[in-house]
């Protein structure tokens, strides 16, 4: 009877087990979408209101800064960064044709997209040839790519994995952990 209540229990907590992982890449994709998108919006409002020409490549920070009436155009939308790495920059080359861009996902409308771990994440971004002849851009999309060879720490792909696939992420682990503990309980004699 113990045996079966220890096996129910087991069973129970590796089922609970998977309610605590959650896809965090899709969740970061997700809201940095959102932010470009809002971006977008807010830029599109703007250069219809007012006669002005967009900078061919400009940090968010600078367009609060120098671009009169941009603050006002979000229309009280917070552009809260998802990731450390999540910053955000507008290439254009006209007042019609133009894009926000991440320096992690790169753009919300893009010919190619790239999958990529970010730590213990699995991202995607976009790059798009249309930009190509701004030097800047080109940069940033050197710094997207560079994700692309990113090995991740030990603890990392724990994460990724547990979060993928939580129940058998802990399986294997007691496995191994009941494994290391077999064979120095033999060698050591204790």
């Amino acid at each position: 009877m113990k045996r079966i209540i220890f096996f129910l229990i087991v069973i129970l907590l590796f089922v609970s087990n998977g309610v605590f992982a959650e896809n965090t890449g899709k969740e970061i994709n997700n809201k940095c979408r959102k932010n470009l998108k809002a971006l977008n919006e807010a830029t599109e409002s703007l250069a219809k209101s007012k006669e002005f020409f967009l900078p061919q490549w400009i940090s968010y920070e600078q367009a609060i800064e120098n671009l009169n009436g941009f603050e006002n155009a979000l229309d009280g939308k917070v552009i809260k960064s998802p990731t450390i790495d999540c910053k955000y920059f507008l290439v254009c080359h006209s007042n019609s044709d133009y894009q926000w861009l991440c320096d992690l996902h790169g753009l919300l409308d893009g010919d190619k997209t790239i999958s990529f771990r970010y730590k213990e994440h699995q991202l995607q971004g976009k790059t798009s040839e249309h930009f190509k002849d701004i030097n800047k851009y080109k940069e940033h999309t050197k710094r997207i790519l560079h994700w692309t060879e990113y090995t991740p720490t030990p603890i990392e792909s724990f994460k990724y994995h547990y979060n993928m696939n939580p129940i058998t992420t802990t399986l294997i682990s007691v496995i191994v952990v009941a494994g290391v503990f077999f064979t120095l309980k033999a060698f050591f004699r204790f």
